[in-house]
């Protein structure tokens, strides 16, 4: 419970990111596509101004009016301005947010399929080539965070994407992706989710170099738990941990836990 209060409670400390995610006017963004046409008017059929390449810092002069389903999502045309050229960008070719960890830089855009949303997570090492992964989202908001590899040596960085829960019963964990130099993988899904005080399920998951943290391993936590009786506070809880590793293409051994 104080988990999701507390993310709820300072929110406006953190960026959250949705589907109908809006730029504002001023705003300083980056592109997620590459080679992508800066056109002179905010439709697919105007003169061609310049290519915008993965990355490159754009100020947003204003949101059109127009629109244009791209990736399942019908997204606006931006007015920006790059270098010395005004013209007009699709909004779901920038990326929504950009974090960054030495040398790696992480952008992040949507899709969708049917009533799936899909959150496309791009990792540029030095240049403009770049690894992608697309993963589901659980919930429909969330912030982005990257890191080191928090002491696992088999990866260079962790990327999260943390959802945010809105109300009870609304999953507020997120996910884990593990970047190796040659690889951006989904390595983890956690939990996080409790009904008012009536029921609960959180997931943690402590990396070496944290607190508690143990050398080369994963120290997996999980508490379940409901309130059988208000009157009288009868509450029932299980715990349970485990030790895991990332073996280089996924997290061993393999967890069945409560949520599943």
């Amino acid at each position: 419970m104080f988990l999701i209060i507390f993310k709820i409670g300072f929110a406006q400390e953190t960026k959250y990111l949705y589907e109908n995610f809006e730029f504002k006017e001023g705003e300083v963004a980056y592109m997620f596509g590459n080679d992508v046409k800066l056109r002179d008017q905010p439709n697919t059929e105007s003169n061609v101004l310049t290519l915008l390449k993965i990355d490159e810092q754009i100020e947003i002069i204003e949101k059109s009016e127009s629109k244009m389903e791209f990736d399942g999502i019908e997204s606006p045309w931006y007015k920006v301005k790059t270098n010395d050229k005004v013209g007009f960008v699709l909004g779901n070719l920038i990326s929504l947010d950009k974090a960054t960890n030495g040398n790696l830089t992480y952008l992040v855009s949507l899709k969708k399929d049917g009533l799936k949303l899909f959150v496309k997570t791009r990792v540029l090492e030095n240049g403009l080539d770049f690894k992608e992964n697309i993963s589901q989202l659980m919930t429909g908001e969330f912030s982005i965070k990257a890191t080191g590899n928090k002491g696992l040596e088999n990866i260079k960085s962790i990327f999260q994407i943390d959802y945010l829960a809105e109300s009870c019963g609304v999953n507020g964990g997120g996910i884990y992706l593990f970047y190796d130099g040659n690889d951006i993988q989904k390595a983890i899904d956690y939990t996080q989710v409790a009904d008012a005080d009536l029921y609960w399920f959180f997931e943690d998951y402590i990396f070496p170099n944290e607190e508690d943290g143990i050398k080369g391993k994963i120290v997996y936590k999980s508490e379940v738990g409901e309130t059988k009786d208000y009157e009288t506070e009868w509450t029932e809880s299980k715990t349970t941990r485990r030790i895991l590793e990332w073996n280089g293409n996924e997290i061993i051994p393999k967890l069945e836990t409560e949520e599943n």
